[in-house]
């Protein structure tokens, strides 16, 4: 039998570095690290290449403490993103955050198309229909919105990405299932959106961390609003506790928003920043004499 060169060396009491194995795991630890580097570069430079492609304002929240979280130009407003409730029942919560996510996208200057929202009928059955005097006081009007409701989640995904490539539509929200909305479905969508200059948001039923390929993730659930300062028994304005899990070119963050329907705008609860209760702080830990109870949790 020939004996190779790692065979004479190893013979001879000495050890060829190539026969090596990695046995230290800190040996990959920069590789690990210089890998991560080049996918955040890639998703910068994908970010200011579609800054630069688009003329239009950056599609963000109007919240500078939270659009500092987004990419650097905001939202891809040709892509997909989703939104999953925090626990079980949180669905409302998760679709009225989407809808205001995507009435943002409708106060474009120039933006006159429609909103298509696709229903699955067991989603309606468990939690209700879409209520058109509802949808109207949170700021979407009717000649702009257009729903469908389907019993089948294939067939609400393919509605989804055919309305998407027609480019008829300004924004598709959709109801979502992990069985059905894989990694291979969503990039489906994710094409169409790009393809028809669209955006598509999907609202999941239950809390999902299976692999999409949506531009950004959010989770949402319900909090309680405060009263207006003229009536303490009053119903406030919609209020979200929601959370930014994943973001191309950005950073995860979580905050405490309220919806302006007359204005369209969010706007951020005081007294919660960085997870924490505490009035007059800023989402970078600065304090500012601001004042007003704080949050109330419970």
């Amino acid at each position: 039998m020939r004996i190779g060169p790692a065979h004479q060396l190893a013979r001879g009491g000495e050890t060829c570095a190539a026969a090596i194995p990695f046995r230290q795991r800190e040996d990959l630890t920069p590789l690990i690290d210089a890998l991560r580097a080049h996918i955040a570069r890639l998703e910068q430079s994908a970010a200011q290449f579609e800054r630069r492609r688009t003329k239009a304002p950056p599609w963000g929240l109007g919240l500078p403490e939270l659009d500092r979280h987004l990419p650097a130009q905001g939202l891809l407003r040709a892509g997909l993103h989703d939104v999953s409730p925090r626990s079980y029942g949180d669905q409302p919560a998760a679709m009225g955050f989407a809808l205001a996510l995507a009435l943002c996208r409708l106060t474009d200057e120039g933006e006159r198309r429609p909103l298509l929202w696709c229903r699955l009928a067991a989603h309606e059955r468990e939690y209700g229909r879409l209520y058109g005097h509802g949808l109207e006081r949170l700021g979407l009007p009717r000649h702009r919105f257009v729903t469908i409701s389907l019993k089948k989640p294939a067939s609400l995904l393919w509605t989804m990405e055919e309305a998407l490539k027609s480019g008829a539509v300004a924004a598709v929200l959709g109801d979502a299932d992990a069985a059905h909305a894989d990694l291979t479905v969503t990039r489906r969508l994710s094409l169409a959106a790009a393809a028809g200059k669209a955006a598509a948001i999907l609202t999941f039923a239950r809390p999902d961390q299976a692999a999409t390929a949506s531009h950004t993730r959010w989770t949402a659930a319900a909090t309680a609003s405060r009263s207006p300062p003229h009536d303490a028994m009053a119903v406030g304005p919609p209020c979200w506790s929601i959370e930014l899990t994943r973001a191309r070119g950005g950073r995860p963050g979580a905050w405490i928003l309220e919806w302006h329907h007359a204005q369209s705008r969010f706007s951020l609860v005081p007294g919660f920043s960085r997870r924490a209760i505490h009035p007059g702080t800023d989402q970078n830990g600065a304090e500012a004499a601001t004042q007003g109870p704080a949050l109330r949790a419970g």
